[in-house]
């Protein structure tokens, strides 16, 4: 849209996600847990940041309500776990997931939420590298660290020469977000309309 170019009448982007769950079938990784794709299809038209929320949401509440998904704080909890540990794995199951037909890879890991160090410094930030899939432009990595979240954009710059503008959305978009939080956002009225006693 900001290039001023026609959607096309596209409605949404699939993106696939992997997702540590329990699966008998699945190879275990070196950590003992196993990854499996998720998709997820992206409403890139819809103009209400909260109703993309809740479509988002509701695709993975789907996935956790069938017993196999893992939670954040059991993977943060396991020995010798590391946010890449889990990012280059996510990224071979995305490959493996090509015939699916999917848009981008996302993968997203929790990391812990205490300072690490190296050398005595402090690790103030650290941001995901999710490699590019065969034919694929885009690719996004989404890690949290020490009580923030951040991402990592990886592109094709000849197929996205202005992929900055797309880090400049993903802000935009989480402004809008918090924003239809606020308390002073005037909302549409719900329910049925009040009327006054009958006389």
């Amino acid at each position: 849209m900001t290039r001023t170019e026609s959607m096309g009448g596209m409605k949404t982007i699939k993106a696939i996600v992997p997702m540590s769950v329990i699966d008998d079938e699945l190879e275990p990784t070196s950590l003992g847990t196993q990854i499996a794709g998720h998709m997820v299809n992206l409403p890139i038209s819809e103009s209400s940041p909260v109703v993309r929320l809740h479509r988002v949401s509701y695709s993975f509440r789907a996935h956790k309500e069938t017993g196999r998904g893992v939670g954040a704080e059991r993977l943060a909890g396991i020995s010798g776990f590391a946010p890449t540990t889990f990012h280059a794995p996510g990224s071979r199951v995305a490959a493996a997931e090509l015939r699916r037909g999917f848009h981008l890879s996302v993968t997203n890991v929790p990391g812990p939420q205490f300072p690490l160090y190296a050398g005595g410094a402090t690790m103030v930030e650290t941001y995901p590298v999710h490699p590019l899939l065969p034919d694929h432009a885009l690719a996004v990595g989404v890690t949290s660290y020490n009580g923030g979240v951040f991402y990592g954009i990886t592109a094709d710059r000849d197929a996205l020469p202005d992929v900055d503008t797309l880090g400049a959305c993903i802000l935009e978009s989480l402004d809008e977000l918090k924003e239809s939080a606020s308390e002073t956002r005037q909302r549409a009225p719900r329910g049925r309309k009040k009327t006054g006693p009958k006389l």
